[in-house]
């Protein structure tokens, strides 16, 4: 069989295998009562089924693997760390979603995880920007790429709180990784976007408004460290100094949305490590839109600054400066759309 033939019987078998599993195990957690209770900090009001995105986690790696073993002539270095990585992070969250696991226990599983990306992968060196070559980071390479590991992992973590956002935006950051892969001719990190992709939609399919499960830390967490470290894995095989600036747009209504509600609460004198609901789109939930809209707005915004990330990456230098500035603009009006409905709700 040819290798497109091959990779569309997968990622069929995937979307297939999303969809059933998560209906299954949605079953499963209802009747052993594996539920988000709602709560003062909830934006939802019944108790739900949780950790449905354990099937995400399963059906993206164990299609890794089947790649691998059909396709070895794909496989890239550094995806092995990676897939023992992710199993790692998304069982300390399958924990977490069953028993509550303390946050120094999970910060730690995380760091450590980090440090083994770091020195079996590589870190984030040179960046390129608009207006010069690139910049060498030298020593603070290595706290940065710690930081955006450990980082993305939680900001993504912190968008699972209305129905079909996670997803949602996984759905949308796997294309435009995989349209990214494609382009520098990475055909095995394609697949591992795909299947991202494909996998979030299986599950959208029980998690759109009204939600009959929730994703949960296990698929949240690993969603995050996916999109932290594809990055990564791609610059271990391009030269091209732009991947660090792309990988930021990719998921930048994400880590704005968790940098900018980080910074105002501490500006507030708020507690900032204790659970909460005034991210922006829980903001736009509580001023009133349905999860669906909110959703679907997330989307939207995701879709239009990853497609940014992608034209800085295939356009000359003199353009580069102008998908900045687009991105920018997008982030300011995620801002001004929930100022917005807040003011109406007021008046």
């Amino acid at each position: 069989m040819s290798d497109n033939f091959l990779t569309v019987i997968i990622l069929s078998i995937a979307l297939f295998a999303s969809y059933w599993g998560v209906g299954r195990i949605s079953i499963w957690a209802a009747r052993n009562e594996i539920l988000d209770i709602p709560g003062e900090r909830s934006s939802h009001v019944v108790a739900t089924p949780v950790g449905g995105g354990v099937i995400i986690v399963f059906v993206t790696v164990i299609g890794m693997i089947i790649t691998g073993i059909l396709m070895p002539h794909w496989v890239v270095s550094g995806i092995t760390p990676y897939i023992l990585g992710a199993i790692v992070i998304a069982l300390i969250g399958w924990m977490d979603d069953l028993y509550s696991v303390a946050a120094f226990w999970r910060f730690g599983v995380q760091a450590l995880v980090a440090l083994l990306i770091m020195s079996s992968v590589g870190v984030i060196s040179d960046i390129g920007i608009p207006g010069r070559e690139y910049i060498n980071l030298g020593w603070l390479a290595y706290p940065l790429t710690f930081l955006w590991i450990v980082g993305l992992v939680n900001a993504y973590n912190f968008m699972d709180g209305i129905d079909g956002n996670a997803g949602g935006i996984g759905v949308v950051a796997g294309i435009i990784w995989a349209l990214i892969a494609f382009y520098l001719n990475e055909p095995y990190l394609a697949m591992l976007s795909m299947l991202i992709s494909a996998s979030c939609i299986g599950f959208l399919r029980h998690n759109w408004q009204p939600a009959s499960i929730f994703m949960g830390d296990s698929g949240s967490t690993f969603l995050g460290f996916t999109f932290a470290v594809l990055p990564l894995l791609i610059s271990s095989v391009s030269s091209d100094v732009s991947i660090p600036v792309v990988a930021v747009l990719v998921l930048a209504p994400c880590i704005w949305d968790a940098t900018y509600t980080f910074l105002r609460r501490l500006w507030r004198k708020e507690p900032a490590f204790t659970a909460h609901r005034t991210y922006l789109y829980q903001r736009l939930a509580s001023a009133g839109y349905p999860h669906r809209l909110g959703a679907s707005i997330y989307i939207v915004l995701s879709l239009l600054t990853g497609l940014c990330g992608f034209l800085y990456l295939v356009v000359s230098e003199i353009w580069q400066l102008l998908f900045l500035v687009i991105g920018s603009l997008l982030l300011i009006a995620q801002l001004v759309i929930v100022r917005i409905s807040e003011y109406r709700q007021k008046i």
